[in-house]
């Protein structure tokens, strides 16, 4: 009953974002938020880097080792054990192709600094946060062991050492990353509850500046999930919101006067 009740609620929700979504830049009225559909949205220039990620991804989508998970979270939708294959987790449980890529053009035109991606999983889209912020650093949180070994070899097999690997809950790393640290971006793709994800931007909330930028995984994933973007999104702090139905972003720059709030077809 629960995954149909989910299924129902994805769907229903894709169909109104399908059929109301932007998409292109025509029509927008701030010069930030076009420059954002220009330059990253609809961005379709080759990046080299994109090249060689999509590299390693058919490798990962070829590999047939298996991995035992341990999930803190709200529990997959996908898998019924913890018992998982690499291949499987590329194809049904991570950030696809297209989202990895619009978050590395979003960090590339940025130009971001600090990131903190709070949810490895295999480490493939923590590749391209770092890819895109060679000058920078991402620290990324997972509470499975197995899971942050796996993507700590990835990482250097891609020879990429800016990035710093934790393995601890959310809950229990959040705070003292963010009192330590001031991210210009931070990527939430894990714990898909109301609870965890208010509690999470409040953390963030707290430590944001003219530049932060907040992006939440599966804003769709569930009614709860849903309700906690519509909060953020209209939250007093908020300038510009776009919603891309596999994930929402917002961001709190002073210099749009107006609030703003996106909806855009990738």
């Amino acid at each position: 009953m629960c995954v149909m009740t989910i299924n129902f609620h994805q769907i229903k929700h894709y169909i109104k974002h399908y059929l109301t979504a932007r998409r292109g830049g025509h029509g927008v009225h701030s010069p930030f938020a076009f420059q954002l559909c220009e330059e990253v949205f609809y961005n379709r220039n080759s990046f080299y880097d994109l090249d060689e990620l999509q590299k390693t991804r058919t490798s990962l989508l070829n590999s047939n080792t298996e991995i035992i998970v341990e999930d803190f979270g709200a529990g997959s939708k996908t898998f019924t054990t913890n018992k998982r294959k690499i291949k499987d987790l590329v194809a049904k449980g991570i950030s696809t192709a297209k989202q990895s890529e619009t978050l590395y053009k979003l960090i590339n035109f940025l130009n971001c600094g600090a990131i903190i991606e709070l949810g490895t999983s295999i480490g493939l889209n923590t590749l391209y946060l770092a890819k895109a912020n060679k000058n920078g650093k991402v620290i990324t949180i997972e509470g499975s062991k197995n899971l942050v070994e796996f993507a700590t070899e990835l990482a250097k097999k891609n020879n990429l050492n800016n990035i710093e690997f934790i393995e601890a809950k959310f809950d229990e790393a959040l705070p003292t990353l963010l009192q330590n640290n001031s991210p210009s971006l931070i990527y939430i793709d894990g714990n898909h509850t109301y609870d965890a994800t208010m509690r999470y931007f409040n953390l963030a909330l707290a430590k944001k500046d003219n530049s932060t930028v907040i992006i939440f995984d599966d804003i769709y994933w569930s009614p709860g999930m849903t309700m906690a973007w519509n909060e953020i999104k209209n939250n007093a702090s908020v300038t510009l919101s776009i919603d891309l139905f596999y994930f929402g972003m917002v961001f709190f720059r002073e210099e749009l006067k107006e609030k703003v709030d996106l909806k855009l077809f990738l």
